[in-house]
């Protein structure tokens, strides 16, 4: 028990266990499986932006286009299959070579060129997104063939196939945050990026890995996003930029870096979930949800500052 309690993510298993026991008293349908599920499947793609999120943010950066680059790499994609005829498995690698392609981009012009993080994707955010429009002319892109349709809306031994992509991610990146090398130096390049530096870390390329990893996050997750929507279209994944950031400092990893857990943004982007799920059990109206994980946020960042000021205190 105290090792759990010292858990960056302990808070968010808190509040996750709490708004569990509060819905399930306030809403006889939340505690159904097929409920629970649901909120599995619809956390999901927040939970894959998420999950690359939190590399960067680890490091002391943060990725605002992840968002605008999902709707490049999901509309690119569709476009091929619906428009051009082309062989979905080929999309789908087209999907992650643009993730990919973005994502160094992004990382060389942060660690190379040294232009802030919040800058280079700020613009990303209306660039990418752009980009996605003009390059399908605007259109949706419906009817998506196989794999895409079992991908989004499949099932493996009775369990949904988000849930599946999902798990088998966090299992992947959970290993590598804890057990390789590029895990360590993301810790103590956002602990102390001067001293890492000074113990022989080469800063400039393990930043840019972690904006690779954040673009190929993106790609997975508008493969996921387009099998649910069974469309494509420049218009994926509005503001999903924001609930993925929420979910990381939901989970407890801190904004200025160096200290967090995968999981934690896990928990956060299931707990985003429950918040949206429960608000709609309850029939409360989408502009008061999206007050509610506005307030949340803010109040998450209000206590990491504080944490962060008693830690340095000590």
């Amino acid at each position: 028990m105290r090792y759990i309690t010292r858990q960056e993510w302990y808070g968010a298993l808190v509040a996750v266990l709490v708004l569990g026991v509060f819905l399930s008293v306030a809403s006889p349908f939340f505690l159904s499986g097929r409920n629970l599920s649901n909120i599995l499947v619809q956390a999901s793609v927040i939970a894959l932006l998420a999950g690359g999120q939190t590399f960067v943010i680890l490091t002391g950066g943060v990725d605002l286009a992840v968002g605008a680059l999902t709707a490049l790499a999901g509309a690119v994609a569709g476009y091929m299959m619906v428009k051009l005829g082309i062989n979905p498995y080929l999309a789908i690698l087209a999907a992650f070579g643009i993730g990919a392609a973005v994502g160094l981009f992004n990382g060389y012009l942060v660690a190379f060129v040294g232009i802030p993080a919040f800058i280079v994707t700020l613009g990303g955010l209306t660039l990418w997104r752009g980009l996605a429009f003009e390059s399908t002319g605007g259109f949706d892109m419906a009817g998506l063939p196989e794999p895409f349709p079992f991908i989004g809306n499949g099932e493996l031994l009775g369990i949904p196939m988000p849930i599946i992509v999902m798990a088998l991610f966090y299992g992947v990146m959970g290993f590598i945050l804890s057990s390789t090398k590029l895990g360590r130096y993301v810790y103590a390049i956002g602990s102390n990026e001067m001293g890492a530096r000074q113990v022989g870390i080469n800063i400039r390329w393990y930043k840019l890995g972690v904006y690779l990893v954040s673009g190929l996050s993106c790609a997975l997750a508008a493969i996921v996003l387009m099998g649910r929507m069974d469309s494509s279209s420049g218009k994926m994944a509005q503001m999903f930029e924001l609930d993925a950031i929420a979910a990381v400092i939901l989970g407890g990893t801190s904004l200025f870096g160096g200290r967090g857990s995968l999981w934690g943004s896990l928990l956060g982007a299931i707990l985003i979930g429950m918040i949206r799920n429960g608000m709609n059990l309850l029939e409360v109206s989408q502009f008061k949800q999206m007050m509610a994980i506005g307030a949340v946020v803010i109040l998450a960042v209000w206590i990491d500052v504080v944490r962060r000021k008693r830690l340095l205190r000590k």
